[in-house]
């Protein structure tokens, strides 16, 4: 996830967004990216977010520019739509800084590629890392996340909430909101 602005916020999401994502250049046209995005989160939130895409070049450009405190861009292959503090989480997070203490929130309703629950920079699924793919969620970001009881496991089920990165300074509640899609469920089990 993105967790995670406008106005003032839409310049602090601008300088934070480049550090955010992965440079990518989609190589998807304007209508094909916001239709990426529209799966991310609720259409009222993608309506009124601004969204943002970055350039192979690691330059940003935006879109839209919205009203509600959302930041929608897609990371790395998956959509995500952040609010304020969750940004500013994620830029914690990329720079190896301290994140902040506020609560943040983010939607990822396409669901995510996969991610190591035991190492936040990890970009591939190893033996040993506890890769982890979860579908349609929506996140949690903040300190707070380690008291509110869900469990942190490093191999959770991904269908129940659990909480990611548990120790680490980024830990973060992974809520789903509904089943992974077809080609990522496991294959039905033959009846006795």
């Amino acid at each position: 996830m993105v967790r995670y602005m406008l106005g003032a916020v839409m310049a602090a999401a601008l300088s934070i967004a480049p550090i955010a994502v992965t440079a990518q250049g989609t190589g998807m046209s304007d209508s094909e990216y916001i239709a990426k995005i529209m799966t991310s989160a609720p259409p009222a939130i993608v309506k009124g977010a601004t969204i943002v895409e970055m350039n192979a070049d690691g330059s940003m450009r935006t879109l839209q520019t919205g009203t509600n405190g959302f930041t929608c861009m897609v990371l790395d292959v998956t959509p995500g739509c952040a609010d304020q503090n969750a940004m500013a989480w994620m830029k914690a997070l990329m720079t190896h800084s301290a994140p902040p203490d506020g609560v943040g929130f983010m939607y990822m309703l396409a669901g995510d590629s996969g991610a190591s629950n035991t190492d936040p920079y990890a970009r591939a699924q190893t033996a040993t890392n506890h890769w982890v793919k979860t579908g349609p969620h929506v996140m949690i970001l903040g300190p707070s996340v380690k008291s509110m009881g869900y469990p942190m496991s490093v191999d959770p089920d991904p269908s129940r909430p659990y909480v990611m990165w548990a120790d680490t300074p980024y830990a973060h509640a992974m809520l789903p909101v509904g089943p992974m899609p077809m080609q990522d469920a496991a294959p039905p089990q033959p009846h006795p």
